[in-house]
């Protein structure tokens, strides 16, 4: 598109100018040897060769805090005199302009790396470890600035890519990840086939990790959604039946096989299918039919509907795969006591003829099971669920990850939020591995990430990020 095209001639521009003018206050060894008037320097050849040797050697380390973890002056004193053994003259040399100042702009990228927050403390270590390759390989290739494809790009966004979740070093796959990186840096010379290589390497690894941490987040969100569907179908059943005495025999029907409908429909279809509410209906239905009969109109409407009760739930529970013949036991003892109840009421004699309209005793029946008019606790639960979980930024979703504040002086940990439990507004979050590691209030977090506590890392391409905060700041000082 015309905004890349002119981003990548501004890019261009900028770094053009940047390595052809030198500034005025430049002091290091490349400017200071220059203001004597020395003429000498060396090719391309003897840095590319002093980098070479140079690169088996180089142990960098970033360490949280220090101000200075790259400084260019020192790394280039050490270049040259690298250069000056390799090529055994004492006569002093310099490297030219655009070498020194390219190994300059190549600094100021992972200087940027370093500032960046989104990558975690350890995997800048293995960043470091790269400056050499990355520097020879920006004076090798001219397109290796503008290329979003290039191979050494790519290694140093994917290393950053499979680290979003790496808290330290003492973890398989950062280890795996180090021994990528040294094979790299012991086997690059002059052309790109160990970045493509260890390219490859570090896809392979990313495919065996996101399988396994795939299915075992698979087993925690099952774990997570089935422990809380226990807890719906539990509050449903205490709300319904707290007003109302269930006989001994029918336990086992509501508390055992229904609750196990329940839970299974829930799983399968969620709280706002037809398959639940059918469900809680009939519950609801049941346990007003358990209820005494004070009236000869009830008499009536249990008369009429009972067997259409007990047929909704035989069939129901036929669908299930729960022992058919403990199934059957708790529907005959429903049958009984609804046989017993009609029997023993005092409005048995004169009513146990009726031929009532079915339908209207039906009509009348759904009228008086409206005790609980209004919401129901978990639907107002619900609905203040969600006003909390419309309160959280757009950026807070499952599979984003975020620095989470944690408390008594514990480290802030990189974890990924995996599932947003929308009835009570819990957000559960995972490790690299998809392990459940904490889980917090909607409301609680929308707040940490207000006060900046708690908040999101970026997976994006940290090369590209770099790069423009360089460019930036170079267009800015000119």
């Amino acid at each position: 598109t015309t905004e890349i095209t002119i981003d990548r001639e501004y890019t261009s521009r900028v770094i053009k100018d940047f390595i052809s003018n030198s500034s005025e206050n430049d002091t290091s060894p490349v400017q200071d040897l220059k203001s004597r008037g020395r003429k000498q320097y060396f090719n391309r050849q003897d840095i590319l060769k002093a980098l070479s040797q140079l690169q088996q050697t180089f142990k960098a380390e970033y360490i949280p805090g220090q101000k200075v973890n790259i400084n260019t002056d020192d790394f280039k004193s050490a270049l040259l005199n690298s250069m000056a053994k390799l090529n055994k003259t004492t006569i002093p040399r310099n490297m030219n302009q655009i070498d020194g100042r390219t190994i300059d702009f190549v600094e100021m990228i992972f200087g940027a790396f370093l500032r960046n927050h989104n990558i975690s403390d350890a995997v800048k270590t293995l960043l470091l470890r790269l400056q050499i390759p990355v520097i020879k390989t920006s004076m090798l290739d001219t397109n290796f600035f503008y290329d979003h494809k290039h191979p050494a790009r790519n290694v140093l966004d994917t290393i950053a890519h499979i680290g979003i979740g790496i808290e330290n070093k003492d973890n398989t796959v950062y280890q795996t990840m180090d021994l990528i990186i040294g094979q790299l840096i012991l086997s690059f010379d002059q052309n790109t086939i160990s970045f493509c290589t260890a390219l490859n390497s570090l896809n392979r690894l990313i495919e065996i990790e996101n399988k396994k941490q795939k299915q075992n987040e698979k087993q925690t969100r099952q774990k997570i959604i089935q422990e809380h569907a226990r807890q719906i179908v539990l509050t449903e059943l205490q709300f319904h039946t707290m007003k109302t005495r269930i006989p001994k025999p029918i336990q086992p029907l509501i508390l055992n096989h229904w609750s196990t409908l329940m839970f299974h429909r829930y799983i399968r279809h969620g709280k706002d299918s037809i398959q639940w509410k059918e469900a809680t209906n009939v519950l609801r239905l049941l346990i007003e039919t358990l209820k005494p009969i004070t009236s000869e109109h009830k008499w009536r409407s249990l008369n009429a509907i009972h067997m259409e009760v007990v047929s909704s739930i035989t069939h129901m529970l036929s669908e299930t795969n729960q022992n058919k013949e403990k199934v059957f036991m708790a529907i005959n003892n429903l049958k009984r006591i609804y046989e017993k109840t009609l029997k023993e009421s005092e409005y048995y004699q004169a009513n146990h003829s009726n031929k009532a309209n079915k339908a209207e005793t039906l009509k009348n029946m759904s009228v008086e099971n409206s005790d609980n008019d209004g919401p129901t606790p978990m639907e107002q639960q619900i609905q203040l669920a969600k006003k909390k979980i419309d309160r959280l930024p757009i950026e807070a979703k499952p599979n984003t990850w975020f620095e989470i504040f944690t408390e008594d002086g514990r480290p802030v940990r990189r974890l990924k939020l995996s599932v947003i439990i929308q009835e009570d507004a819990r957000l559960i979050f995972v490790d690299r591995l998809g392990v459940k590691v904490l889980e917090k209030d909607a409301e609680e977090f929308t707040r940490e990430l207000s006060n900046k506590q708690s908040r999101l890392i970026a997976d994006h391409s940290i090369f590209d990020h770099a790069l423009s905060q360089v460019i930036t700041s170079i267009a800015a000082n000119r």
